[in-house]
């Protein structure tokens, strides 16, 4: 009996030892034109991947590699960093985690399947992102890593805005570290905390806040280790008292109009943008025709976001023809006076789709002419994770740092669509083949 009971005692040590080994032996993938942070393509290195991490960066032959290492040979192909999204939602519309989380987590396998390895959640439920977020993590679904927000307002978005009482079911809002009114009345300390206890990365600013309060708010995230995200416009301020207010990253392109002298975003307090239905009214200004790009407000606007390092989440693919050559012209003035972008989307295609919605970002940023195809593709990887403020683990392929990378068989610096070519995703170091997602693209059922 004892020589049974060690024989499994024995076979278990084997079997776990076996299993720490498989985890140890590493993959390696050799041959491939490596992405620089400069924007050029290295060629013939070898790529090292144990435990999640880049192990090690080396032209291919230059070392051995041990005989239980992985290779995967990839001569010709071509290989950048993981894709980020640096605006997304998934607590509200067809996404909405908590009524459709079939076609959200099909969302998050279409993600990952083509090469977006992390997001950035700009307004849900902290319950439930932080769930779903385990779950990848543990690999228990597919998806990328996502990064939430807590979302902070006035007192009349708060009370009106129906998407705030949706993300907060359950609770009483001011329980709700997620979701939290900024007044002058707040004890701003114990509200960051309350948000950094929901597990979010940072603190949104979406309306009627004022900049001064702003400032205080974005002051006490930094020190207590979140970033600071805001609409480039909250109401009632014009956008440079928020680029001076010290926040981080702004979002929108819209946000910029009420740089202009001609329009008064004064006039949207109280805010009454309570559904999606009447989100135009509330953020547009009224006569569109007295912008002018060419303004000395908007070049000190643009030169401000420069001079404080302020990332522009631009949210640039916009589907309203008659916005358009608008959002192209402010896009364009940006990229031309030097403005750190990032590519957020901000809506979903069809899920249906065989690609989502970042890759149309990406190439419509380098087909109007915005950003060159290195630069679109620096503002989807590097500039991304500088907005989620984990630049140091990710963005980039760089020895030690997570192994979110994308391997694609054609050149994306000779054509941008080649970010289409996918061979396979790797996030923390687990590969995710692309011919694999069409397969799956032929059995899941459409949206509704």
């Amino acid at each position: 009996m004892k020589g049974i009971k060690l024989g499994g005692i024995l076979l278990l040590f084997l079997l776990f030892s076996e299993l720490i080994n498989a985890q140890g032996r590493g993959t390696a993938i050799t041959g491939v034109n490596l992405w620089n942070t400069d924007g050029s393509f290295t060629p013939n290195r070898t790529i090292l991947v144990e435990k999640g991490l880049i192990k090690d960066i080396f032209e291919t032959g230059s070392k051995g590699l041990n005989d239980t290492v992985k290779k995967i040979d990839l001569q010709g192909h071509y290989l950048i960093p993981g894709l980020i999204d640096t605006h997304v939602h998934m607590g509200m519309g067809n996404r909405a985690l908590p009524r459709t989380p079939d076609t959200a987590r099909m969302e998050f396998k279409r993600w990952v399947y083509n090469g977006v390895t992390s997001v950035r959640d700009m307004g849900g439920d902290a319950r439930l992102l932080a769930y779903e977020n385990r779950l990848i993590q543990r690999n228990e679904i597919p998806g990328p890593e996502i990064y939430f927000c807590a979302t902070f307002g006035g007192d009349d978005m708060m009370d009106k805005d129906m998407r705030m009482k949706i993300i907060t079911q359950g609770v009483k809002m001011k329980n709700a570290g997620w979701a939290q009114r900024a007044t002058p009345e707040m004890d701003i300390e114990q509200s960051v905390a309350m948000a950094r206890g929901s597990l979010v990365s940072g603190i949104k600013f979406y309306a009627g806040v004022d900049a001064d309060l702003i400032k205080e708010i974005t002051k006490e995230a930094h020190e207590q280790g979140l970033k600071s995200w805001s609409h480039l416009t909250v109401f009632p301020d014009r956008p440079i008292k928020i680029i001076e207010a010290g926040v981080d990253v702004v979002t929108h392109v819209w946000g910029a109009f009420w740089q202009d002298k001609d329009v008064d975003p004064t006039v949207r307090i109280p805010f009454t943008h309570t559904s999606f239905e009447n989100a135009r009214a509330a953020i547009y200004p009224q006569d569109l025709s007295k912008l002018n790009v060419d303004s000395p407000e908007l070049k000190m606007l643009l030169d401000a976001m420069v001079e404080h390092n302020v990332i522009w989440d631009i949210n640039y693919s916009i589907k309203n023809p008659k916005m358009y050559d608008l959002y192209k012209a402010y896009a364009l003035a940006a990229s031309k006076a030097g403005v750190t972008l990032s590519t957020g989307t901000d809506y979903y295609n069809d899920i249906t789709e065989p690609y989502p919605t970042v890759f149309r970002e990406i190439e419509q940023l380098v087909g109007d002419g915005i950003l060159s195809p290195a630069k679109a593709i620096e503002a989807a990887t590097l500039n991304g994770a500088k907005a989620i403020g984990i630049e140091e683990t990710h963005g980039s392929v760089e020895k030690g740092k997570v192994a979110n990378l994308v391997v694609l068989r054609k050149n994306p610096l000779e054509d941008i669509m080649a970010i289409r070519e996918i061979e396979f995703t790797m996030k923390n170091g687990h590969i995710f083949y692309r011919k694999d997602y069409a397969q799956i693209q032929k059995t899941k059922q459409p949206e509704h």
